[in-house]
């Protein structure tokens, strides 16, 4: 890191004696600072590891629960079992089935809990940004019930949305029992989201990874190993009651053709094309559904209805659809089942979502994904007899479209390994992913979930960045140039050089610092008064080694404008550090975004080589 260069004053001058005996303790707060950030980790991760049974235990109560509702309303069976509703014989009133859950679901957000509406992660995100991650304990039991009827009675979303709502107002509530802080209540609040998803699917480091990249915004120790530990956790908590196999197991044997390229690349841009037409299919039917001038629980009811209508010819859009998801890539279908699936599942998804019901997006992401992406296959197969499997298709598809949707390709492929537990196919699913994740930028500026949260206002961090307040020292910033003005020296003596800073230190005979002297004090002084009698013996310290951030902290807790600097090992005065100066950070920022002109060219690298092997063949002679 360039320093700024240091100009000393002309004579040494230091703090005085009575301040300057405390500089050890400088030293020492620093490093019982350090020693309680790592005792703080140590509880937070313990703390996780508590989020992360109970985020375990309550995806799989939830999951359970909509397996329930499910085979009584579609089977007439009081049991848990995984029965797909799709499968089921049909009858008249089916079609209505989604259209009561939508009425019940629609009574809870208008008469208990208008929190719960939606899909659960942008409210988790809102309230990570913008409510210091304080969830009110009511949405832990209403959001997983307006769940488990929403998808049990037909409802064609997922359980991982709400349970990561649920999840992370466990980590919410657990945190506000004891003495915490806002960032380690996000932390807690991302462990139970983290445990919720691996629950759902046994994705242990994808959830860390989504609830870092969608909850958190940042990636220190502080924040990924209590997760981590969270998201395992959820994990084992699964595997216990369901075993360790995949989701949806994948056999996709794949081999690398080099033909296959372009059809991979043009896979990656129709995904991102499918992201916004997902995307924008919610929110036409969420702002058509918000003009009606009805009673509102009629509102996700009538998205329901239109569910069960749609149902009548592809029933497939029911409930969860992860039998059917797992079905898709697994066997081979023919092209025009798969498109009208995912067709189907994209109407009912946006209708219903966009009604107002509660429901998760994943699940539907993953069916339309992986329907279409096999269609695509199917069509690939006809070009080149010798490429992939189908199922491989779906799967790459679906990888990229949950990448493109929720702006998070790292959580997307690591998700899509882990639920299919087909590794060897990290390389298509790596590159489709990616160039699906460039190609959305150019179709939309949010994602499904940040659009909901810039309707409402709110800012939403793009990237993780770093802080330049962390980057830089109090030296880089400050100004080195510090006048002084003796203690017996009057007002107009010293006026000249007064005037011309904000403040000025005042110094003994023997160089010492006895105070600050204010230029707003000079308004009401006399010529006559004396630099001493002006001065205010309590300043503020800062050192020339310390971390801006810091500073800054201390500038914000106690209203200062500005500090003396000095070294930390000597306790002389090296200059003067101003709110102003603190701001000359940013500009680090800047500077790191300003494009140089270029530095090389061909030629030069030529004559480089030339002038290198000279040197190099009369050194062998």
């Amino acid at each position: 890191m360039p320093e700024v260069p240091s100009k000393q004053p002309s004579r040494i001058t230091r703090i005085h004696p009575d301040r300057e005996s405390r500089l050890p303790e400088y030293r020492s707060l620093a490093g019982s600072a350090h020693k309680r950030q790592n005792t703080r980790m140590l509880v937070m991760s313990l703390m996780g590891i508590v989020v992360g049974v109970a985020g375990g235990l309550v995806a799989e109560g939830l999951l359970r629960a909509i397996n329930f509702i499910s085979n009584v309303c579609f089977y007439g069976k009081a049991t848990s079992a995984n029965l797909p509703p799709n499968l089921a014989p049909f009858h008249w009133w089916m079609p209505l089935l989604p259209a009561a859950g939508g009425l019940f679901v629609g009574i809870l957000i208008r008469y208990f809990a208008p929190e719960i509406k939606g899909d659960g992660i942008p409210e988790a995100m809102s309230v990570a940004l913008n409510n210091r991650s304080i969830v009110k304990p009511r949405v832990s039991f209403f959001k997983p019930l307006s769940a488990a009827v929403t998808v049990g009675s037909g409802g064609p979303f997922g359980a991982e949305g709400p349970i990561i709502q649920t999840g992370a107002a466990l980590g919410s509530m657990l945190s506000q029992l004891i003495p915490s802080s806002s960032a380690e209540r996000r932390i807690l609040l991302a462990c139970g989201a983290a445990a919720g998803l691996a629950g759902v699917f046994k994705t242990p480091f994808a959830g860390v990874m989504l609830a870092v990249e969608l909850l958190v915004f940042e990636f220190r120790a502080r924040s990924f190993v209590p997760i981590a530990l969270a998201s395992a956790t959820g994990t084992m908590v699964a595997m216990g009651f369901r075993g360790a196999q995949p989701v949806f197991p994948v056999i996709t044997e794949f081999h690398f053709h080099a033909l296959e390229l372009p059809f991979f690349v043009v896979l990656g841009i129709l995904a991102a094309a499918l992201a916004w037409l997902m995307t924008r299919a919610l929110y036409v039917c969420e702002d058509f559904f918000e003009h009606l001038k009805i009673w509102f629980p009629l509102v996700p009811a009538i998205g329901g209805l239109i569910v069960g209508l749609i149902a009548i010819f592809y029933p497939q859009v029911l409930g969860t659809g992860y039998s059917v998801i797992a079905d898709l890539l697994s066997k081979p279908h023919p092209a025009h089942v798969l498109l009208g699936i995912g067709l189907a599942k994209l109407a009912a998804f946006a209708t219903s979502l966009g009604s107002g019901a509660s429901g998760g997006t994943f699940a539907p992401a993953l069916m339309i994904g992986g329907s279409l992406g096999a269609a695509f296959g199917s069509l690939v197969h006809l070009i080149l007899p010798n490429a992939s499997t189908v199922g491989l298709y779906g799967m790459v598809a679906t990888a990229a479209l949950f990448g493109s949707l929720y702006r998070a390709t790292p959580s997307a492929i690591l998700f899509m390994l882990e639920v299919t537990g087909a590794y060897n196919a990290i390389l298509p699913v790596f590159l489709v992913a990616v160039v699906a994740d460039l190609a959305v930028h150019f179709f939309m500026r949010t994602t499904i979930n940040t659009e909901r949260l810039v309707r409402r206002g709110h800012l939403v961090p793009e990237a993780y960045e770093l802080d330049p307040m962390k980057m830089l020292r109090v030296r880089n910033i400050m100004s080195p140039d510090t006048d002084t003005v003796r203690a017996d020296s009057t007002v107009a003596e010293f006026l000249p050089t007064a005037v011309q800073h904000e403040s000025v230190p005042v110094v003994d005979a023997h160089e010492h610092v006895i105070g600050l002297l204010h230029r707003r004090d000079l308004l009401s002084a006399g010529p006559d008064a004396t630099a001493a009698s002006l001065a205010h013996p309590d300043f503020p310290v800062a050192y020339a080694d310390e971390v801006v951030h810091d500073v800054a902290g201390r500038f914000l807790d106690k209203s200062h404008r500005q500090a003396l600097v000095l070294d930390g090992k000597t306790g002389e005065l090296v200059g003067m550090l101003t709110a102003f100066d603190i701001l000359k950070a940013k500009n680090w920022e800047l500077m790191q975004e300003m494009r140089e002109p270029s530095r090389l060219s061909p030629m030069s690298l030529l004559r480089f080589g030339s002038r290198s092997a000279a040197p190099a063949a009369e050194a062998s002679k």
